[in-house]
């Protein structure tokens, strides 16, 4: 309940000297609630809609005055103000500065284009749903080509441009031997072979997808043996000798010598086991030295 008053103020004359007297008298008026005007105010329909959220997002009623910040989450896009973010004020008539809030799901730049494909039109950074580009297949992407939407955010193209696949990786030391061919005599598949003494890195055959070759095979290295420094105390090669990748050998101590005193056993080691990794023997946790002379 609301409460106001106001003066009424009467004029009266005494004693006939015209002198004025001012009486007033004070009114109370009872205002009743409901009759009392309502502000207005904005509304924000919460919760937002898809891809849309508001600043503050605790409220949904504004006052005049007041500003809410619209931003388009990730995905999204406001093709009116093409921004991101715009900031939206409460008017006196309980409407928003702007209506034209809304946030859409968009398509980025079609992915190749000016690798894979080509597009006559300008390249937009963002297309609308249901958008539509013709396209072509740039060389060597052999398919014609088409028109492609956009749709939901992603683009639908009805032919896709795939590569012609272009010659087999090389590879040093080796080469490929066995390879198949597509219909238009194009090499999609090959098999490798090392040069004599060259171990593959792996076996089988490598394919070509969406015109593109994996990492080939590598050859990796021999191992060379030959006659150790005297100080070794080893026996000396013949001539020299090759190990091929992960393979082992075995050296010998000369006669007199031997390599280590094996625990828990009466023999004392003469022989030392060596591998071959890629052209490097690897000895284990012992150097090939046979520095133990029978007494």
């Amino acid at each position: 309940m609301f409460y106001s008053f106001y003066f009424h103020c009467i004029y009266h004359l005494i004693n006939m000297k015209s002198s004025l007297t001012l009486l007033c008298l004070v009114v109370w008026v009872n205002v009743d609630a409901s009759s009392a005007q309502t502000e207005v105010k904005c509304n924000v329909s919460l919760p937002p809609t898809r891809g849309t959220s508001y600043t503050p997002a605790d409220r949904n009623l504004f006052l005049p005055d007041e500003r809410v910040t619209v931003t388009c989450d990730s995905g999204f896009w406001n093709f009116f103000s093409r921004q991101t973010e715009n900031t939206i004020t409460c008017k006196e008539d309980g409407k928003w500065s702007s209506s034209t809030t809304d946030c859409e799901q968009y398509c980025g730049k079609p992915e190749g284009t000016g690798r894979r494909m080509e597009i006559p039109d300008q390249v937009l950074e963002r297309y609308k749903n249901g958008n539509q580009i013709d396209y072509t297949c740039i060389s060597p992407y052999k398919d014609p080509g088409g028109k492609a939407t956009c749709k939901n955010g992603e683009w639908h193209m009805p032919v896709e441009c795939n590569a012609s696949c272009p010659d087999p990786p090389p590879i040093t030391n080796g080469d490929f031997t066995k390879e198949k061919r597509d219909v238009e005599g194009v090499i999609t598949e090959v098999s490798y072979q090392c040069s004599r003494q060259y171990t593959l890195s792996f076996t089988g055959s490598i394919r070509c997808l969406n015109g593109k070759w994996p990492s080939p095979p590598k050859c990796l290295r021999p191992c060379e043996i030959s006659t150790f420094d005297a100080e070794y105390n080893l026996q000396n090669l013949p001539k020299k000798d090759y190990s091929a990748h992960g393979e082992k050998k075995t050296l010998h101590c000369k006669e007199g010598y031997y390599h280590k005193l094996k625990r828990y056993s009466p023999w004392n080691i003469e022989e030392i086991e060596v591998k071959c990794d890629d052209g490097e023997l690897q000895y284990g946790e012992h150097i090939p030295i046979c520095s133990h002379r029978y007494s």
